[in-house]
């Protein structure tokens, strides 16, 4: 009964944080065009200093900001699935947020300044990919770790 209430926690907190990730990723995607540009402007003023002025710098920023975004996001996507179907689910999480990747982008056609472009969409994706890759070692080094605690509480060395 413990166990079932616990899991039951888990599943609520784990979608609860989901659902808050994608709320974070719609308002920034409000933002515009030039609110977007003074909320990166901290970050473009380090990576300046470090790289130089240019088009690579800013592209580093923005495309980054999306990429770690939905990184992110497919992770937490990620750890729900687990919680609520106790099997991985990396595909069908990557699948899951590059369609919420796909409206957000939609929704920036709604936007001042901001537009729907298909190349932020892939980069949101890769970072979706990135964000099932990081859950998957994640979870192959948690049951590595778990196995060795039981193994040893075993007696077994």
């Amino acid at each position: 009964m413990q166990q079932e209430k616990i899991k039951k926690v888990k599943i609520t907190v784990s979608w609860i944080l989901t659902a808050v990730c994608m709320a974070v990723i719609f308002w920034l995607s409000s933002r515009t065009s030039t609110e977007s540009s003074m909320q990166s402007s901290a970050v473009l003023e380090w990576l300046t200093a470090v790289f130089g002025d240019g088009f690579f710098t800013t592209f580093i920023v923005r495309k980054g900001a999306h990429f770690l975004e939905f990184t992110g996001l497919c992770l937490l996507i990620n750890i729900s699935l687990y919680y609520t179907r106790d099997k991985y689910s990396p595909a069908f999480a990557v699948v899951l947020t590059s369609l919420y990747a796909a409206t957000d982008e939609i929704h920036q056609l709604f936007v001042e300044g901001r537009a729907c472009k298909i190349s932020d969409w892939a980069i949101d994706t890769a970072g979706a990919a990135i964000g099932a890759a990081a859950f998957l070692l994640i979870a192959f080094a948690v049951t590595k770790i778990v196995g060795k605690r039981k193994n040893v509480d075993r007696g077994n060395n």
